[in-house]
């Protein structure tokens, strides 16, 4: 027996399989569920071992398709030999973090691009010793600093996290999938702080940067950024958004903190972590920055995706395709 709120008392229950597609981390996940109807009334009731298997369901088919299986995480971590401790330092996450995770809880964004990229590339692991090693004690740094001797190539094959994000948007420069102007990282990274001065939700962030770079092209006839942007379900982002924002967690130019909405869905709030520097941008740069944050400021990352959506740039263009910047000439215009 469960209690049904319709009815307001204990009832007996009867469980139906049913099909459901779920929006989680912006993908359309889709199960086959168990629900609990009353016998009495036939009204959906929450049956919370139910709701328990259904979510582990949805978590396990979106590490299969985007992420990765708790058994690839924790050998991630076994191939460089290090315990759970210092290796969570090396990553700067908390060590009860890397025990979940490892344990089948599904990582945080930012957390799982790191997994991937040592998973792919594991001599990056002595760029995030040369970061966080100041976090291990000098015990811990000795035998970390043993256990990668295997993993030492020549210095100068390794990539910094500002050229890595320079590397995913280099290709392409000067065309109309960059706005007619080369990537800039200055301006892409202070673009961000001024965003993100008081935190504001990824979702929101990766709209509001769109728009500054399309409106000034509109405008201009070049980009601010000279970055690409590619569409998603929930709008145009920034391509490859998720790598760029981990390695400016790195950078410690940003943080990036889960929370939790009254449905249960982790929502992603990006915090500047540096100060905004204007000197990189021009007055009409600057100008054009100031209208865009005017614009969406009472916007939450629901309105602003679905404001966007009604942008040609976006409807026209396939999923997961690079928008051309010559749609900044449909867009709608900044009128309250």
């Amino acid at each position: 027996m469960n209690y049904c709120e319709i009815c307001g008392t204990q009832h007996n229950y009867t469980i139906k399989n049913e099909s459901h597609v779920f929006n989680f981390r912006g993908q359309k996940i889709g199960v086959e569920r168990r629900v609990a109807f009353c016998n009495n009334c036939n009204s959906l009731i929450d049956v919370e071992e139910l709701e328990n298997e259904t979510m582990a369901k949805v978590v396990q088919i979106y590490s299969e398709q985007y992420g990765m299986t708790s058994l690839e995480i924790k050998n991630v971590r076994k191939q460089f030999n290090l315990g759970i401790r210092p290796f969570a330092k090396l990553l700067n996450i908390g060590s009860a973090s890397v025990s979940r995770y490892e344990s089948g809880s599904l990582p945080q964004a930012t957390h799982l691009e790191i997994y991937k990229r040592l998973k792919d590339h594991p001599h990056a692991i002595l760029e995030l010793l040369n970061t966080n090693k100041n976090l291990l004690t000098p015990r811990e740094l000795q035998m970390v600093e043993k256990s990668l001797q295997a993993w030492s190539i020549p210095k100068q094959s390794f990539q910094t996290d500002e050229q890595i994000i320079e590397s995913i948007y280099m290709h392409g420069e000067g065309t109309e999938l960059t706005g007619y102007n080369d990537f800039s990282l200055d301006k892409f990274i202070n673009m961000i702080l001024y965003f993100t001065s008081n935190g504001v939700l990824k979702t929101k962030l990766m709209k509001l940067m769109w728009y500054s770079d399309f409106l000034f092209f509109k405008r201009q006839t070049i980009s601010i950024t000279g970055t690409t942007y590619v569409k998603y379900p929930y709008g145009p982002v920034p391509k490859d958004h998720d790598v760029a924002l981990a390695h400016l967690q790195l950078m410690n130019a940003i943080e990036i903190d889960e929370l939790t909405n009254d449905d249960g869905w982790i929502m992603m709030k990006v915090r500047a972590s540096e100060p905004f520097d204007s000197t990189v941008f021009s007055e009409e740069e600057l100008n054009t920055l100031a209208e865009v944050a005017d614009f969406f400021r009472e916007y939450g990352s629901i309105k602003i995706s679905d404001y966007a959506h009604n942008e040609k740039g976006w409807s026209d263009t396939e999923e997961k395709q690079t928008i051309s910047y010559i749609y900044a000439e449909e867009l709608h215009e900044f009128v309250k």
